[in-house]
């Protein structure tokens, strides 16, 4: 029986650092530097879910192991379609820009405005 689907933020930061075995400083750090996006409560406490913890499960192992810097496991997720939360906002704005553009252009074939 399942208490809680895979992206609901449920572990603090010990207890995800205790399953990942690493210390709760490493999980800060990756934070940020933009490789995981923890929830925050109103309370401003990190919530891990558990794909949260299958991805760093995943950093940890690329930098532990293979001894990968943070910017060469950033282009490994990258590569294996990974995209990271800085990259989702920035697809997010030009996503908004791109339909401003659109309303923008539907007054007149081509998609130009003439200044009034």
């Amino acid at each position: 029986m399942r208490l809680h689907g895979p992206d609901e933020p449920v572990y603090t930061i010990g207890v995800a650092a205790r399953l990942l075995d690493v210390n709760p400083q490493m999980l800060r750090v990756l934070e940020r530097c933009g490789l995981v996006c923890p929830y925050r409560t109103e309370t401003n406490i990190r919530l891990y879910s558990e794909n949260d913890l299958l991805l760093l499960r995943r950093i940890c192992y690329l930098i532990r192991e293979e001894r990968i810097n943070v910017a060469g496991v950033r282009v490994i997720l990258r590569m294996e379609g990974f995209m990271f939360p800085d990259e989702q906002q920035e697809m997010s704005d030009q996503d908004a820009e791109d339909e401003d553009e659109e309303r923008a252009g539907r007054g007149r074939p081509g998609g130009r405005t003439h200044p009034t």
